[in-house]
């Protein structure tokens, strides 16, 4: 049993930690917490395995499944016997962080006990830098990673040396831990390019902190290149290890202490260019905008979408569309001191698939603004520009569609969209 003893007024452990009722009572800045988290992102499977918001792929090998229960509201990722394979659901947005204040993470899930051969992690993290927690063919561990020398590094604490709480029956809290279970997984950490990780589990409602990373005054570097971090889940059979299975079920993102959405605002036009819709009933892209492939741990919102029609009497519905199809060639390029890149639409460029986020309809001789009265809050939506695992961006285009009879309709358009900083 570890001595308690008081530093400030506050209990604290023989390592000189704040036990673990009093952590709990303290966001990762070491303010007092009160009920006021605000959601950057949450997700829950009570109807489908949220096909908008996780990309869901085998990303090496062979024999890895995935399969959604609605009744159990889950997925359940899976790795065959003897088989090389890695199976990974990652969430397409990256979570943007706010300086100076607590990011705030609980994960649900529940992995299939300690297997040699196979590796399974839950938390905040892709394959440059993150923090999660990982069974390591039985090892259970605390990781962050960083990518600040160039290529991604593992800085893995094992189970016996978790500096608050081992959770093997020996720590303060008495309790072992059982990964076979389903578990709720917190994550709170700072990052002001250093800082403050904690990362536990909550049980009986009580959040047990089992390790906390201590990245200020004792580095040389950034303890991550980016907080902006995706929620991902993955297991992966080296080729040796018998069936295993992960279960994503839930999780949620906060930020403590408010959010603010400061940030550059910009905007991007088609510029003269217009697109002429030449047939009725059919959709065409005016103009479109997505993440930069350096750029992929920003969060973009999209504040406002313009259009008006170039030719008189005429009639089309408007709409924005997530990831469409889009025909032709729809060439995105560069914006200048953005992490955007836009595309110019033409009459080859129609439109098919994608979801459906805003829209309208307008005459010739109207000016369309898409945000709907919201204001700066812009158009309100959770679907927010992301990427797949493999890094392929997501798309934003507003498109036009000739109606009552119209074709051959020349419309231009802009979209206003604001940076996260």
């Amino acid at each position: 049993m570890q001595a308690i003893s008081k530093v400030n007024g506050l209990p604290v452990n023989d390592n000189g930690i704040l036990t673990q009722e009093a952590a709990a009572k303290n966001d990762a800045f070491g303010r007092l917490r009160v009920s006021n988290p605000v959601t950057l992102f949450d997700s829950k499977q009570i109807f489908d395995n949220a096909p908008l918001f996780f990309d869901d792929s085998e990303v090496s090998g062979t024999g890895t499944t995935s399969t959604y229960t609605k009744a159990k509201a889950m997925t359940q990722m899976a790795v065959s016997e003897n088989t090389e394979g890695k199976h990974v659901r990652q969430s397409f947005m990256r979570m943007n962080y706010l300086p100076g204040k607590s990011q705030l993470s609980f994960l649900t899930f529940k992995m299939n006990g300690s297997v040699s051969g196979v590796k399974s992690c839950v938390g905040l993290f892709d394959d440059d830098n993150g923090l999660f927690f990982t069974d390591d063919e039985g090892t259970l561990k605390m990781v962050t990673r960083t990518s600040s020398s160039g290529s991604a590094v593992d800085v893995p604490i094992e189970q016996d040396d978790w500096n608050v709480d081992t959770l093997d029956g020996t720590g303060a809290s008495r309790i072992t831990l059982d990964v076979s279970k389903t578990q709720i997984l917190i994550i709170d950490f700072e990052w002001l390019g250093v800082g403050r990780v904690r990362m536990g589990f909550v049980i009986d409602g009580t959040v047990y902190y089992v390790h906390e990373f201590m990245n200020a005054n004792n580095l040389t570097e950034v303890y991550m290149s980016t907080p902006n971090l995706p929620v991902r889940y993955s297991i992966e059979n080296d080729g040796t290890g018998a069936v295993s299975t992960l279960d994503h079920i839930c999780s949620s993102v906060m930020s403590e202490g408010g959010a603010e959405d400061n940030g550059a605002l910009r905007r991007k036009s088609t510029g003269g260019t217009a697109t002429v819709m030449t047939s009725e009933n059919l959709a065409y892209a005016i103009i479109g905008v997505r993440l930069k492939s350096t750029h992929l741990q920003a969060t973009v919102k999209l504040i406002d979408a313009a259009i008006q029609l170039q030719t008189a009497s005429e009639q089309i519905e408007w709409f924005l569309s997530f990831n469409p199809t889009v025909a032709g060639t729809f060439t995105y390029s560069d914006v200048t001191n953005s992490a955007i890149q836009t595309a110019i639409g033409a009459s080859a460029n129609t439109v098919t698939s994608g979801f459906e986020i805003s829209g309208g309809f307008i005459e010739s001789g109207g000016n369309q603004a898409g945000n709907a009265g919201s204001g700066d809050k812009g158009i309100l939506n959770a679907l927010l520009l992301g990427s797949k695992i493999d890094g392929t961006p997501d798309e934003i285009v507003l498109c036009g569609r000739p109606v009552g009879g119209s074709s051959g309709v020349a419309a231009e358009g802009a979209l206003v969209w604001r940076e996260l900083s």
